[in-house]
């Protein structure tokens, strides 16, 4: 009789244990037809790395939107700055007139960036690698955002056949006016009064 009883719960354990492993194998099937097996709903969804928007850049109107990777590997768009004033600079390590601008750039940020958080300035290096940058970003002690146009798509978008090259945003995202050429002290105040003041008065 114990024999009896031993060979029945072995043998109900054995049916649970197939029906089980019929489910689970229902439910993995399930999950590859879905794609359950790839990205999460809430995964972060690759962002292209390049120009956004098909429109030139022209003074009153939105400026063209873009997507770059900074020095980390991390991906910065000019969007996500919508709410601030924004210093848009092209650059280049190799670029006298970048450099002796940089400082000025920084200061700006120190005062109105980091400490106020009403301004941004994104900087744009044209095709070098991160290796460089970094290293330029150490000599001159830089905290402002830094992007990488490693193909130079997004440069040439905006219209530049030389460096340094500035374009002042305002908090809206239209460009307010533009700058060819290095920008130093009054120019670059000057330039984010410019913007500061037609977003007041679009308000």
């Amino acid at each position: 009789m114990a024999a009896l009883s031993e060979r029945g719960r072995l043998a109900r354990y054995a049916t649970v244990t197939a029906i089980v492993a019929v489910i689970g194998a229902l439910f993995v099937q399930r999950e590859l037809v879905s794609g359950g097996g790839g990205a999460r709903p809430d995964a972060a969804v690759p962002v292209a790395l390049g120009i956004l928007d098909a429109h030139p850049p022209k003074v009153g109107e939105p400026a063209p939107n873009f997507a770059l990777a900074t020095p980390a590997g991390r991906t910065v768009k000019l969007s996500d700055f919508r709410g601030k004033t924004v210093v848009l600079n092209f650059w280049a390590t190799w670029c006298p007139p970048c450099r002796a601008e940089m400082p000025d750039f920084q200061r700006t940020w120190e005062e109105r960036g980091a400490d106020r958080g009403d301004l941004v300035v994104l900087a744009v290096n044209l095709q070098e690698a991160p290796g460089p940058v970094e290293g330029f970003v150490r000599e001159f002690g830089l905290t402002f955002p830094i992007a990488m146009d490693r193909t130079g798509e997004v440069m040439q978008h905006y219209g530049l056949r030389g460096l340094p090259g500035t374009f002042f945003i305002d908090r809206g995202g239209v460009l307010r006016s533009q700058s060819l050429g290095p920008v130093f002290g009054d120019l670059l105040l000057k330039g984010i009064a410019a913007a500061e003041g037609a977003a007041a008065i679009s308000r």
